[in-house]
Formats: structure tokens, C-alpha cells, sequence
């Protein structure tokens, strides 16, 4: 891996370039924030530095604002096109991780819903009986904490917000996404007994963003046709607040 202007590269090649994601920046420009920084263009910025006449990279998918991991771009039309189309297709493998709180029951299986916009919370997805699109899940619990849990997910359709509304739907949000039915932030406190405040009685956060991380995402090579899976180490926040659940939370 190397580490490109606040990017780290997991996978660079002539037609493909894959980052690890770093919470709290969009993919590509927010409809009413135009001029906040976006991955696209830190990543131009990179291609500018080594090639002045670089093109923009080519856009192949999203994930949200706050979620960390892989994200794959193409380097020409004809890249993104091939792997649009392998999406399109759910040809892709993802996986996920996700501090939820909540255990689900059962440990493992298949999440299936219908999801549409809400008409009342703009940027919001609501759980619907009819109408909207079919939102399907696979899950497994692979670590619990008494009241939080690790869960690996597998998006097999790509909606939306997909894996933070199917785990709300199962009573298992993400432990940090108010959106969705979780806190803003996990602190040290609510984890670990008679844990002291600072004297000025305040508390920094174990973690204060969505608790959702891009693991691993495996794709077609758009020129080769040869399996490219790229994995994505667990943010270092992430990693410290899941330090902490193993040390203290069975206490």
C-alpha cells in the first residue's frame, strides 16, 4: 500500500485505482456543498502531480460520507464501463463490518426488505411494504460484546443505505448512526464500570462516526478479466473502540 495526498492506495494499476476511504469525505461533490473536498478530486490532485493532463478519475461506485474502506475508480470510460456493469450485474463481492448494538438472532442469515426514499426525512430510506426496491442482505455475527456486536455483511444488491437500514430493521443498528437508530458517539463509559470522568467532567468518544467499514470488495480486472480482491485494514478508531469492547465489556 502507499499513501497518496491523504489517501492510502490499496490498488493502482493503468485501468484501476482502488483507496481506502477515510471517514468524513464524501466520494464525489455533496449536492449542496460543492466546494467541500471530495475523494475524486484528492485523487486527481494525485494523478495531476505524476501527469499534468491526468483525466478525472472515472467514478464506479459510492459509500457514505462516514464509512471507511474500500472504493474503486477507473481510470478510463471503458474501465468504468466494464465495471458498472459487473455491479449492475452483482457480480461484485462486498464485505462489511459493522459495531452494532444488539446481538443479531439468528448469528447469521439473510436480510431481505423493501426499501424507498422517505418522504418525510429527506436522505433518509424507510422499510416499506409495497412499492420501492428489494434490498437483499447476507449477515453473520462474528464477535459479541454483551449488548454490541461485530457483523460481517454481504450486500447483495446495492441500495441505498442498504446495510444501515437492514440492520435497523433487525433491532442491531450501527452503535454510532443517529439517522438510523443509533447513538452519536460510544464512549469508554458505558462500556467499562466505574470508569472516571476528567475533572472538568467531560468525556472524549471512543468513536463519534458511523461504525461501518468496507472491508473487502472483489471485482472482474476490466482488461484481464482475472479476479482483483482489495482489502481495506480496519481504520485505526475503529480498531481502538473494538480494543477497548474486548478489554473491558464482559467485565
Amino acid at each position: 500500500m502507499a499513501k497518496r495526498a491523504g489517501l492510502v492506495t490499496l490498488y493502482a494499476d493503468a485501468r484501476v485505482h482502488a483507496v481506502d476511504k477515510p471517514a468524513g469525505i464524501s466520494t464525489v461533490s455533496e449536492r449542496w456543498h460543492r466546494e467541500l473536498p471530495t475523494v475524486m478530486n484528492e485523487l486527481w490532485k494525485e494523478w495531476r502531480r505524476a501527469e499534468p493532463d491526468a483525466p478525472r478519475p472515472h467514478v464506479v461506485h459510492r459509500l457514505d460520507k462516514d464509512t471507511t474502506g474500500v472504493l474503486i475508480f477507473a481510470r478510463d470510460r471503458d474501465a468504468q464501463a466494464e465495471l458498472r456493469r459487473q455491479f449492475r450485474a452483482r457480480e461484485v463481492q462486498k464485505s462489511y463490518l459493522a459495531l452494532v448494538r444488539g446481538t443479531p438472532r439468528p448469528a447469521s442469515g439473510i436480510i431481505e426488505i423493501r426499501i424507498d426514499a422517505s418522504p418525510s426525512d429527506p436522505g433518509r430510506m424507510s422499510v416499506v411494504s409495497h412499492g420501492g426496491k428489494e434490498c437483499s442482505t447476507r449477515y453473520e455475527c462474528i464477535e459479541e460484546f454483551g449488548d454490541l456486536a461485530v457483523v460481517r455483511l454481504e450486500p447483495l444488491t446495492g441500495r441505498t443505505h442498504q446495510i444501515r437500514v437492514s440492520l435497523a430493521h433487525i433491532g442491531c443498528p450501527c452503535v454510532v448512526d443517529p439517522k438510523y437508530g443509533g447513538s452519536e458517539a460510544l464512549y469508554l463509559s458505558s462500556i467499562k464500570r466505574g470508569h472516571k470522568l476528567g475533572k472538568d467532567g467531560t468525556e472524549s468518544p471512543l468513536i463519534r462516526r458511523l461504525t461501518l467499514h468496507a472491508e473487502s470488495l472483489t471485482v472482474r480486472h476490466p482488461e484481464s478479466g482475472a479476479e482483483l480482491r482489495i482489502e481495506a485494514p480496519l481504520p485505526k478508531d475503529l480498531a481502538a473502540a473494538l480494543k477497548q469492547l474486548r478489554r473491558w465489556s464482559l467485565r
